[in-house]
C-alpha cells in the first residue's frame, strides 16, 4: 500500500469514529432529563395550539404572558425574552440589571489586559465578546442554582404549612393564600402570586400551570400536579402532600449527598483552572522575555488560543462530570 492509500484509510476510519461520537453524544442528549421534559412540554403546547378555540365570556386571568406571539418578533429574539422573564420573575429587574453588569465589565476587562499583551485588535475584540458572553452565562446560571437552592430548602416546610392547614378543614385555595404570607422567601412571593390570583376568580389549574412553567422545578411541578389531578378525581389532599412533602425531602437530602461525594472533583477543577495562570505569572516574574515570546510571536498566539480553548474544554467537562442537576 502507498501512503495515499493508508491516508485515506486512516480518513475513512476517523470520519467512522467520529460519526459514533457524534450518533452517541446525540443519543446521550436525548436522554436527559431535560431534554425529555423539554420535549413533552413542546408536545403539549403543540397539541394546545391544535385545538380549537373557543371563545367565553368568562374574563381570563394571566399572571405573565409565556406565549409567544408568531410573527411579532424573531425566534432568536422571543428566546432572549423568555430568558429575561425568567431572571425577572426569580431575582427582579435587580437580576437584569446585575447580569448585564457583569457582562460590560467582564468585557472591558478582558479587552484591557488583551491590549496590554500586545494581541491584535480583532483578537481583543473577540476575546471581549467571548468573555463577556461566558460570564453572562455564568451569571445566569448562578442566579437560578441560587433560586432553586433557597427555593427548595422552604418548599418542605410550605408543604407541611399546607397539609395542616387542609387537615385543619381550611380549602386548599385558602391554604396557598395563607402559604404567601406565612412562608419564607423565594417561596412566599410565589405563593403570594398565586393566591392574589385565585382570590380576583382566576381557575386553579391555569394558576398552578402558570407558576410551573415560570419557576422549572420538578418538585413545585409535582405540588402543582397533585392538587391539579386532587381537584378533578379527589381523594385525601392531606396524605398526597404529605406524601409529597417526603419525596421533596428525599430528594433535597439526595441533593446534598451528591454536592459532598462530588466536592473532590469540584475543588480539583478549580485548582487545575488557577494552576496555569499562577505558573504564567510566577515565570513572568522570574524570566519575563521567555514568556514575552506567546505575546509577541505569532506562533506564540496560536499556543495561547489553543491553550484556551483546551483548558476550557477540560474544565467544562470535569465541571459536567462533578455538578449533577437533580434538581429537575
Amino acid at each position: 500500500m502507498t501512503p495515499a492509500d493508508v491516508v485515506a484509510v486512516a480518513a475513512f476510519f476517523a470520519i467512522v469514529i467520529a460519526g459514533l461520537i457524534a450518533r452517541s453524544l446525540r443519543e446521550m442528549a436525548r436522554r436527559r432529563p431535560a431534554q425529555r421534559i423539554a420535549l413533552r412540554v413542546r408536545a403539549v403546547r403543540v397539541s394546545r395550539e391544535a385545538r380549537p378555540k373557543v371563545r367565553s365570556d368568562k374574563p381570563s386571568h394571566q399572571l405573565v404572558s409565556l406565549e409567544r406571539r408568531n410573527g411579532d418578533e424573531p425566534a432568536w429574539q422571543a428566546w432572549l425574552h423568555a430568558k429575561r422573564q425568567r431572571i425577572e420573575t426569580i431575582a427582579g429587574r435587580a437580576g437584569v440589571r446585575a447580569i448585564v453588569a457583569v457582562g460590560v465589565a467582564v468585557g472591558i476587562a478582558s479587552f484591557v489586559a488583551a491590549s496590554l499583551a500586545g494581541l491584535p485588535l480583532w483578537m481583543r475584540a473577540l476575546g471581549a465578546v467571548i468573555d463577556a458572553l461566558i460570564a453572562v452565562r455564568g451569571t445566569y446560571a448562578f442566579i437560578i442554582a441560587r433560586f432553586k437552592q433557597r427555593f427548595l430548602a422552604v418548599f418542605p416546610d410550605t408543604l407541611d404549612l399546607i397539609i395542616r392547614a387542609v387537615r385543619a378543614g381550611i380549602p386548599a385555595v385558602q391554604a396557598i393564600c395563607t402559604a404567601g404570607v406565612e412562608s419564607e422567601e423565594p417561596v412566599r412571593s410565589t405563593f403570594r402570586t398565586m393566591g392574589d390570583a385565585l382570590l380576583v376568580g382566576a381557575e386553579v389549574k391555569d394558576v398552578l400551570e402558570q407558576a410551573a412553567e415560570r419557576l422549572q422545578l420538578a418538585d413545585f411541578s409535582f405540588f402543582a400536579v397533585c392538587l391539579v389531578l386532587q381537584r378533578e378525581t379527589g381523594g385525601n389532599l392531606a396524605e398526597t402532600l404529605e406524601n409529597l412533602a417526603a419525596i421533596v425531602r428525599t430528594r433535597r437530602d439526595i441533593r446534598s449527598k451528591t454536592k459532598a461525594l462530588t466536592a473532590e472533583g469540584r475543588i480539583s477543577s478549580k485548582i487545575i483552572s488557577g494552576v496555569p495562570f499562577f505558573i504564567m505569572g510566577f515565570l513572568y516574574v522570574v524570566n519575563r522575555p521567555y514568556v514575552s515570546l506567546l505575546f509577541n510571536t505569532r506562533a506564540g498566539h496560536k499556543m495561547l488560543v489553543l491553550g484556551a480553548v483546551l483548558l476550557t474544554i477540560g474544565l467544562a467537562m470535569i465541571r459536567k462530570i462533578a455538578n449533577l442537576d437533580t434538581s429537575r
